[in-house]
Order: C-alpha cells, then sequence, then structure tokens
C-alpha cells in the first residue's frame, strides 16, 4: 500500500470542507478508510489543525475530530533531527521544511499539498490532490 504525507492544508481542507479542495481531499480519506492509501502526517500537523478548528468550532468538536483523524492516518514524529534539517535547509517557510523532512526522515516519497510553491526545495515528489490522485491506481 502507497504512503504518503499529507500537508496540514490538505487535512484541513478535508476537515473543514473547504470549497474547491474538499473533493479530492476527501477522496484521499475515503481510500485511507478502505486501505487502499496509508495517510502519514506530522504531530506538528496535529497541533496546527486542532488550533485552526478550535477557533472555527469548538474545543471539544476540535478533539473529537482529532481523535477521528487518527484512526484515518499515521502520524509522525517530530524529533531533534527533524527540526535541525529544517533549520539548515534553504526552505523559506520553516514549517514547510519541517514537514518536507518528517517525510524524508520517514522514507516516504510523496507530499500531497496545495501549496507546491512552498515546497521547490524538496527533493520529494510535490503533488497538489487533485495531481496526485490523476495518478493514483488502486
Amino acid at each position: 500500500m502507497l504512503k504518503i504525507f499529507l500537508d496540514t492544508n490538505v487535512v484541513l481542507d478535508f476537515i473543514l470542507k473547504r470549497e474547491g479542495f474538499a473533493k479530492e481531499a476527501a477522496i484521499l480519506f475515503d481510500l485511507a478508510e478502505r486501505k487502499k492509501l496509508h495517510l502519514t502526517l506530522s504531530s506538528l500537523s496535529i497541533n496546527n489543525i486542532d488550533y485552526v478548528v478550535s477557533k472555527i468550532e469548538s474545543k471539544k468538536k476540535s478533539r473529537q475530530i482529532i481523535l477521528k483523524l487518527l484512526t484515518l492516518t499515521e502520524t509522525l514524529p517530530v524529533k531533534e533531527s527533524t527540526i535541525e534539517k529544517a533549520a539548515l535547509s534553504e526552505f523559506k517557510d520553516f514549517e514547510d521544511a519541517i514537514q518536507n523532512f518528517c517525510a524524508t526522515e520517514e522514507g516516504l516519497n510523496h507530499i500531497v499539498t496545495r501549496n507546491l510553491k512552498d515546497y521547490k526545495k524538496s527533493r520529494l515528489s510535490i503533488q497538489t490532490p487533485k495531481e496526485f490522485l490523476a495518478g493514483f491506481r488502486i
């Protein structure tokens, strides 16, 4: 089963049903639920998702969503080595650098994000959800 890393924005698209982006994100999560795709995200993402969702919904609702999210994804640790690599990298955005090196340290090859430009310095395959799904074969 293919294992991919999801950027926080894709997870928020799914959770918040963001217009124009939710459909492809929902397909990714459906594939994960049907055990056709293995979704990963960083522990940093969990924190950021809780922060955003709790501002829009209640803290209680956010925590319920986080618990459901844990059943559909694997949470990868952000280690000291991850942060060190991010700090030494040429990424403009530190958070994106952390995400990139979190995926790299796990041996992943694919990051799915809506912000392709943020990952210009990555050596991984960077695709939007739509691009990824166009090439994905069950």
